[in-house]
């Protein structure tokens, strides 16, 4: 009898650190940071976020506003991976009383697999 309690016991004891180490190697990593400042010479936001996953996936994002005496604008750059697959995209937008600007960038790529393609063996 005192074997099987002790079975059970060493088991319930066993159960959280086996769920545990498989919980970290699937973990899920996040950073996010932001900060906003306003004066009487004006405003801005600015946003950063990254990660990863347990399965290859990651990004980066980071964005940035400001709004003052000489005009008004904003930035972004996101980056990932998911699946085999990547991208980048990037954006600005500005206005003074000179004029506005705007522009982009975007790339992406992929791992080129179709699941359900007969070219490709497992």
């Amino acid at each position: 009898m005192r074997s099987i309690i002790r079975l059970v016991a060493a088991g319930a004891l066993a159960l959280p650190i086996v769920i545990g180490a498989s919980g970290i190697a699937s973990a899920d990593v996040e950073f996010d940071t932001n900060s906003a400042s306003a004066s009487a010479d004006g405003a801005t936001i600015h946003d950063l976020a990254s990660g990863a996953d347990g399965e290859g996936g990651s990004y980066f994002f980071e964005s940035y506003e400001v709004a003052g005496p000489y005009g008004a604008g904003s930035f972004f750059v996101l980056t990932y991976t998911y699946d085999g697959n990547a991208g980048y995209h990037d954006g600005y937008a500005w206005s003074s009383p000179d004029g506005a600007w705007t522009g982009s960038t975007s790339a992406q790529a992929d791992d080129g697999y179709a699941g359900d393609d007969d070219d490709y063996e497992d």
